[in-house]
């Protein structure tokens, strides 16, 4: 039975592994060095200080810590995995790509094994395949470590990156001053922006037996914000919870009216697979305060009188916005219906009524009643009201007393 070797005593052409690899350091750096350019493109891009500066450094570090660990019989300690963990953190700064990291270490492990095994003879199996696992068990190793440091970094990065958003945003909407908070988040400002507020239905998941709600709005949320962000780039900043919320896009001189938008969004609500309302308009980085607050509104109205699903300009409901604005002349066309307040069944009545242009066949269908009940309900709405929906002189004060009455009652959400 062969006895077991520890690390410090495997030896490969007469020499053991870790006093060749101490021996042979320097041409062991060059050839990884040189190898990594090679067989990495991405290296290729760096700049000659940084390849004989900080990367011959961690090369060498690497190189050194695995000479270490054979001769001392272990695993990488954690001040050697820092060493690594720290070099990857840069990376990670600079914007490198983590799998050329990763298959940097690779190709560095490779040239060790190449180096500590270059003289071995038909005598040296059994130290041989120890060697090779000692090799693939520190790749395994440094692979962790190179990937903590550098995803650690990536998230502080991104959190970081999410809280300036999140901040400029804050900042646009209450209408403070946005060109230091741009600057400081490294953020440049789009000359205009389309403030889009919006209404997210509910996503078939959410109300799926087994099925975590929470995970599935977030999904829909991701879904909804990436087709914005693959259309505008990174410059979109959104609040956004389950039922909607505010989304800024940057125009960026592209789609520039409103009406562009639409196949955008409805792309969006198809990719989050929900149906979008929405209310847009375009407004400087300066009146976004103004125009957030009015989007707003427009979207309130549209659920009012329940438009369907797609994206809306203020123009597109004048009419009932202005009906539905606070004052005196609002509060009395609202209070035309009060009578109507002790028959539920009358108010929905009139509404479908005119939401299905007045078609008395249509709405007794959405009712599941027979049409002379509607005939008989909108009789009885005249009666209570003085005004009478049957009749075209009528309908110009029912739609604008009933704007009223649904701008009155408490918001939703």
């Amino acid at each position: 039975m062969t006895e077991h070797k520890t690390g410090g005593e495997l030896t490969l052409g007469g020499l053991r592994v870790h006093e060749r690899l101490t021996r042979e350091e320097p041409e062991l750096i060059a050839r990884v060095l040189t190898r990594i350019q090679e067989q990495v493109a991405d290296y290729r891009r760096l700049p000659v200080e940084e390849l004989a500066g900080d990367i011959a450094r961690i090369t060498r570090q690497a190189v050194r810590a695995f000479a270490r660990s054979l001769r001392e019989d272990r695993q990488l300690n954690d001040a050697e995995l820092r060493q690594i963990g720290a070099s990857a953190v840069r990376r990670a700064e600079e914007g490198f790509p983590l799998e050329a990291v990763l298959t940097a270490y690779h190709v560095g492990a490779r040239e060790i094994f190449a180096v500590g095994s270059a003289e071995s003879g038909s005598a040296d199996v059994a130290d041989l395949l120890e060697v090779a696992d000692r090799v693939l068990a520190f790749v395994g190793t440094i692979t962790g470590a190179v990937t903590r440091g550098y995803l650690e970094e990536l998230r502080t990065k991104v959190g970081q990156e999410h809280t300036a958003r999140r901040t400029l945003l804050s900042v646009l909407v209450d209408g403070g001053p946005v060109d230091g908070v741009a600057r400081s988040a490294g953020i440049t400002l789009p000359a205009r922006y389309l403030v889009l507020s919006v209404e997210l239905g509910p996503h078939a998941d959410e109300a799926s037996p087994g099925v975590d709600a929470g995970i599935a709005v977030r999904r829909k949320l991701r879904r909804f914000l990436a087709a914005f962000e693959q259309s505008c780039g990174e410059g979109v900043l959104a609040s956004l919870d389950g039922p909607g919320g505010l989304v800024l896009l940057p125009l960026a001189g592209r789609l520039a009216d409103v009406a562009e938008w639409r196949p955008v969004v409805d792309t969006a609500g198809r990719a989050a697979g929900v149906d979008v309302l929405a209310a847009a308009e375009t407004a400087a980085p300066s009146e976004v305060r103004l125009v957030a607050a009015r989007t707003g509104e427009v979207l309130e109205v549209l659920r009012w009188f329940g438009r369907p699903p797609g994206l809306y300009r203020l123009d597109d409901v004048l009419v009932e916005y202005q009906l539905t604005r606070p004052g005196e002349a609002r509060d009395r066309l609202a209070a035309v219906l009060a009578p109507l307040d002790a028959h539920p069944e009358l108010i929905e009545t009139v509404s479908a009524y005119l939401e299905l242009d007045t078609n008395r066949r249509r709405t007794a269908a959405r009712l599941h009643v027979h049409p002379n009940t509607v005939d008989y309900r909108l009789r009885r709405v005249r009666d209570l009201t003085g005004i009478d929906p049957l009749h075209p002189a009528g309908l110009p004060r029912i739609i604008a007393a009933l704007a009223a009455r649904r701008a009155s009652e408490p918001r939703r959400g």
